[in-house]
């Protein structure tokens, strides 16, 4: 296979797959709040998927899916960008807004215009919110600034190394709940939405090319599974999504009922437009401006 990955009857004749789980495939999902609607009827028994899951931030999911050790899983929309060879969007499922993304949030001492050589805390748990802060100062507000991506920690604000720090998923809301406070807090999602006019897709449900060739049966009944717990999870277990967000992150019932209706799971043609334009952007850039953290 030229150095490519192992066929899944390879590895269970050499490490007993079997004996974990009974499912060929692994499902990926990721460890946040906004992708509650979809892991949380499967964490309820609501929905039963028969493969492994593990549960993992992005990043540490597309270094797995490019390494073979998992087959589907929502990845970020760089990761897939960067190896569409490998790699192959499912079930029309993503993790976009068209406009607010409320969890991905530039938290800054000075106002963003003034950042013009200040140094940037970056987040090591997405590259595609990294990438997109760096076209969104670059690109539309010709901000040319430095960055450095940054484990995340509750005093990382108080930092005086940082005159802004990016954070996401749990760690963006943990800080957003702790307002009022001296800073200036922009909403990646809504600048997106401002200076292109579509949304923004932050991640995308995809499967490796090699495991949808060997199992398509079982990714196609893994897609509808996937749907199904979407429309549970938006719908008659909304309530009990909510509640699973606040025993994370406690902020009031109306800031998540609004928070999950801001994001979209559904890869319209508007989110696959906005994809396009990011790749655009990306593409453009020069690549040693920042190295992407997939």
């Amino acid at each position: 296979m030229g150095g490519g990955c192992l066929l899944h009857s390879d590895i269970k004749k050499q490490f007993n797959v079997e004996a974990h789980y009974n499912t060929p495939l692994r499902l990926g999902q990721v460890d946040f709040i906004n992708c509650l609607p979809i892991n949380f009827p499967i964490e309820l028994g609501e929905v039963k998927i028969n493969t492994k899951l593990i549960n993992d931030v992005p990043r540490k999911l597309n270094e797995l899916i490019l390494k073979c050790d998992i087959d589907i899983a929502p990845i970020s929309s760089l990761t897939y960008i960067e190896n569409k060879d490998k790699l192959v969007p499912i079930g029309d499922l993503c993790i976009s807004s068209n406009g607010p993304a409320d969890s991905v949030l530039l938290f800054s001492h000075f106002p963003i215009e003034e950042l013009h050589g200040a140094k940037i805390a970056l987040s090591p748990a997405s590259a595609t919110s990294n990438k997109l802060l760096e076209i969104l100062l670059k690109e539309f507000l010709k901000i040319d600034a430095s960055y450095k991506i940054e484990a995340f920690h509750e005093t990382l604000l108080e930092s005086k190394d940082y005159s802004a720090c990016l954070f996401i998923g749990d760690h963006a809301l943990l800080e957003f709940s702790k307002k009022p406070r001296d800073l200036f807090i922009y909403d990646l999602g809504s600048l997106w939405k401002k200076h292109t006019g579509l949304p923004m897709t932050f991640g995308v449900w995809v499967v490796r090319k090699e495991a949808l060739t060997n199992f398509p049966k079982e990714v196609e009944t893994i897609i509808a599974k996937l749907k199904e717990s979407k429309e549970i999870g938006l719908g008659k277990l909304f309530d009990k999504v909510i509640k699973k967000a606040q025993e994370k992150v406690l902020i009031s019932t109306e800031f998540y009922n609004t928070y999950f209706h801001h994001l979209s799971y559904e890869f319209t043609n508007e989110c696959k437009k906005g994809l396009s334009i990011f790749e655009n952007y990306c593409n453009n850039l020069n690549p040693n401006l920042l190295k992407t953290n997939r």
